[in-house]
């Protein structure tokens, strides 16, 4: 089926969205609504949106007017629909609504049409009822804002047909975006069956009192955990209505899947006394006070351990899983991009050890008796088999697989391997450096490879460590943090084969100490390389402190590091700090012919240089190496951390102690 023209029924916070990313990838809209100040509503608000690309300078007015050409703002729905090829629809979730739209929709329409609703939680099946040919609709669930999220869920119907989900599936990719594929009907698809519970949690643990304030659960979710923003936080602050939404899939929940699921006391609450967040001046947070940010600091999350309510959103994964829902890579992207997890919730659960995941639902369906808490029969098959994870090399995912980093061997005995963790800058945690140091382990091996490249993917080299892994404010943690990327990036060093750091993006902080324990640094124009740990309250502790002054001298290594100094290519090169430097549209052809090169030279030689090298200069390093894990225990628990981080997450400039 040839797409051409895109209906958009509703003009409103997800309407016009919708609307705006179908013009811009080449559609000829029409956005409905049931007068015509929503509909004008709409349309200014798209206009405002290209306008600022424009000015931002990524979009022409050229551009702006042919999008917004294509799209016709109309009441009239025979106009609308007449010669429509998608209708989505996009009002609010109420039955009976969209039921209705869709009644009238079918009557107007082309019988080729096929049918989106945009909803977040509603059956599909219920909806297309009014449908002679149910197998017509699709569930088409976009994330707000539209312009801005990625992700979007394909849900199948109970008479969806493959037909119209390939004609969705083109239109999704044809809008630049992702689509994961919900293949069961279940309340909340994928992405909102393990949000809303996991949200939930984090207001059941402020109702029971396992901690004193919505700060300390909000803390250990935004700093251990890593996501963007705490699970109260968010409902108080998010769109036009969260807590609303929340309060009403909650109950819809309890209706369809249990009454454990239904709203936590505190939220119902909230609800019924209209307090809604930062928008009515109360919600979880007290928001009366327009000067007060309520902001969440590192220190505030140190007294909950984030598994107390992570388990809640791996168990919906594991039971989405057992229904046959969707698959373990569909519910990780999800994660991923609908919810801003650092990692995909499977992921993360084979990293903490299932074990450990199933004995934490154990205990808290001991003391609460809810069922929520009953574990996953996945989970607890799996445990018994004893896949648990990562330490058992098996649980969700095997081992053998790499979640962080692409290797490849190449031409000429070269190999290459990618950071590969984008979506957050490719910064470092645990799971990664154990990723790195297996790829280290066979190109030692393999007499095959005489030259690896590491290399970053998307944008940047790397960002350096990801903050999570020191968040606790245990001394133990971060000590224990640097020790195993000291581990690392000595292997680097002590490889027998010589390793070519390509700096394709920003290299640093972790990112860049990474680059210095590699043989050579080659840079890209685009490039810049910064050590900003005392930005942040810390300082390198991956082996700047040592690595930097012998490559560039004590004095310049100070002043890159007090002064937290961004270096920009030819900067690089002056300092000595790269070995080249090259454009950015040639930069992986000119990597690969220094990497060919010394390929090409005699091994042993290689090798025994290295080796050479390297010892003779190593008495003072691995004492500096030392010390310099020992004082990150000291710099853990500080204020001036906590201050740092904090700051860093909330975009404000840091007001340091010294404390």
């Amino acid at each position: 089926m040839s797409v051409k023209t895109v209906t958009v029924l509703g003009a409103g916070a997800m309407g016009h969205g919708i609307a705006q990313v179908s013009a811009m990838a080449g559609y000829k809209v029409f956005l409905r609504d049931i007068n015509d100040e929503f509909v004008q509503r709409g349309y200014q608000r798209i206009k405002a949106d290209l306008e600022k690309r424009v000015k931002k300078g990524t979009m022409s007015e050229d551009q702006k007017n042919d999008i917004l050409g294509a799209i016709t703002p109309v009441v009239d729905p025979k106009e609308a629909l007449k010669d429509a090829d998608i209708v989505v629809e996009a009002a609010p979730e109420i039955m009976k609504l969209k039921q209705d739209i869709f009644t009238e929709a079918a009557k107007l329409c082309p019988k080729k049409t096929v049918f989106a609703t945009n909803t977040s939680s509603l059956s599909i099946t219920e909806i297309a009822k009014v449908l002679d040919d149910p197998g017509r609709m699709v569930g088409l669930h976009f994330f707000n804002p539209p312009t801005r999220m990625q992700l979007v869920e394909i849900i199948y119907g109970g008479k969806t047909s493959e037909e119209s989900v390939k004609v969705i599936e083109d239109f999704a990719k044809k809008l630049k975006k992702t689509p994961i594929y919900v293949k069961k009907d279940v309340p909340g698809f994928v992405v909102n069956r393990i949000f809303v519970p996991f949200a939930n949690e984090a207001a059941w643990v402020v109702h029971y009192k396992e901690v004193a304030s919505p700060f300390e659960v909000d803390g250990a979710v935004k700093y251990r955990l890593g996501l963007p923003m705490g699970m109260l936080e968010l409902l108080d602050t998010l769109g036009e209505g969260a807590i609303d939404v929340q309060y009403h899939v909650s109950n819809y929940f309890k209706d369809t899947i249990g009454a454990s699921w239904g709203p936590p006391p505190n939220l119902e609450e909230l609800f019924k006394a209209g307090s809604l967040g930062r928008k009515t001046g109360k919600g979880f947070y007290d928001w009366s006070d327009k000067t007060k940010k309520n902001e969440i600091s590192l220190k505030d999350g140190r007294s909950l351990d984030p598994l107390r309510v992570i388990v809640i959103a791996i168990n919906e994964a594991a039971n989405l899983l057992v229904d046959g829902v969707a698959t373990k890579q569909d519910i990780d992207t999800g994660t991923l991009l609908g919810l801003g997890f650092p990692r995909g919730i499977l992921r993360i659960a084979d990293d903490i050890g299932l074990d450990v995941v199933v004995g934490e639902l154990d205990r808290l369906y001991a003391k609460y008796k809810e069922d929520r808490y009953k574990a996953s029969s996945l989970l607890v098959e799996l445990v018994k088999e004893g896949k648990t994870g990562r330490k058992a090399r098996e649980g969700f995912y095997t081992f053998r697989e790499y979640e962080n980093i692409n290797f490849a061997i190449q031409e000429n005995m070269v190999a290459k391997l990618t950071l590969n963790r984008p979506q957050r800058a490719n910064a470092l945690n645990i799971a990664f450096l154990e990723e790195i140091t297996e790829v280290l382990n066979i190109v030692e091996r393999d007499p095959g490879i005489r030259c690896l490249i590491i290399t970053g993917a998307g944008r940047n080299f790397c960002a350096g460590a990801d903050m999570v892994g020191f968040a606790s404010g245990i001394p133990g943690d971060l000590m224990a943090f640097c020790d195993r990327g000291h581990e690392v990036f000595t292997k680097i060093e002590t490889l027998s084969k010589p390793v070519i750091a390509a700096i394709n993006g920003p290299a640093m902080g972790g990112g860049l100490e990474l680059a210095l324990a590699c043989d050579m640094r080659i840079m890209s124009k685009k490039a810049f390389a910064q050590l900003s740990e005392v930005n942040l309250g810390l300082f390198p502790g991956w082996g700047g402190t040592q690595r930097l002054p012998r490559l560039i001298g004590m004095g310049r290594a100070k002043q890159v590091i007090f002064m937290a100094e961004k270096i920009d290519a030819e900067k690089a090169l002056a300092y000595g700090l790269v070995n080249f430097i090259a454009d950015a549209e040639g930069f992986d052809a000119f990597v690969q012919g220094i990497a060919e090169t010394i390929a090409k030279a005699s091994p042993l030689g290689i090798k025994m240089a290295k080796k050479v090298m390297y010892y003779g200069s190593q008495a003072d390093q691995r004492t500096g190496l030392f010390l310099e894990g020992i004082s990150a225990g000291d710099v853990c628990p500080s204020d001036d951390i906590s201050e740092g981080i904090t700051a860093f997450m909330n975009r404000r400039a840091p007001v340091y102690k010294g404390k």
